[in-house]
């Protein structure tokens, strides 16, 4: 065998053993890198999670307030309305009617904007793991101290 051969055999086995180093690091890197963005996204969810069971609670208790009073609400408002005419009476049921139905879509668009916020969450969380387990490394042009065959 030449000189040139064997050199260039020398040179192939340094830059093979400096790319299998530079990967084992690599691996080690994005694993531990996997793990704290693992962790971080299950805070998150975890949070997101607990928010939301706590307004579900808080919803279920406002509603059963809500319940307990309307009959005694019912009541008032029929004897205030007997005491103005037709046409107000009209009126007033209809404010109530518009005022019922706001607070409703109120409560219904805060608990929408709460599920999505928790499906945006887990949708992020599950893309950072794909990413995670599909990501590949790519190699610098060139490395510091690594020779290049010619």
């Amino acid at each position: 065998m030449s000189q040139a051969v064997i050199d260039f055999c020398e040179g192939l086995k340094t830059t093979l053993l400096a790319l299998e180093d530079r990967i084992g690091k690599a691996q080690a890197s994005l694993a531990s890198g996997a793990v704290q963005v693992s962790g971080e996204a299950k805070k998150h969810l975890d949070e997101a999670a607990a928010q939301l069971d706590k307004f579900k609670v808080h919803a279920g208790l406002m509603a059963q307030a809500i319940r307990a009073d309307l009959p005694e609400q019912t009541a008032e408002m029929k004897e205030k309305l007997q005491e103005f005419g037709l046409e107000a009476q009209v009126a007033m049921r209809h404010a109530v009617v518009f005022l019922a139905e706001t607070a409703s879509k109120g409560a219904e668009g805060a608990a929408a904007m709460l599920k999505e916020g928790a499906s945006k969450a887990k949708t992020l969380a599950e893309d950072l793991r794909h990413d995670t387990a599909v990501t590949v490394a790519t190699p610098d042009k060139q490395q510091p101290g690594v020779a290049t065959p010619n």
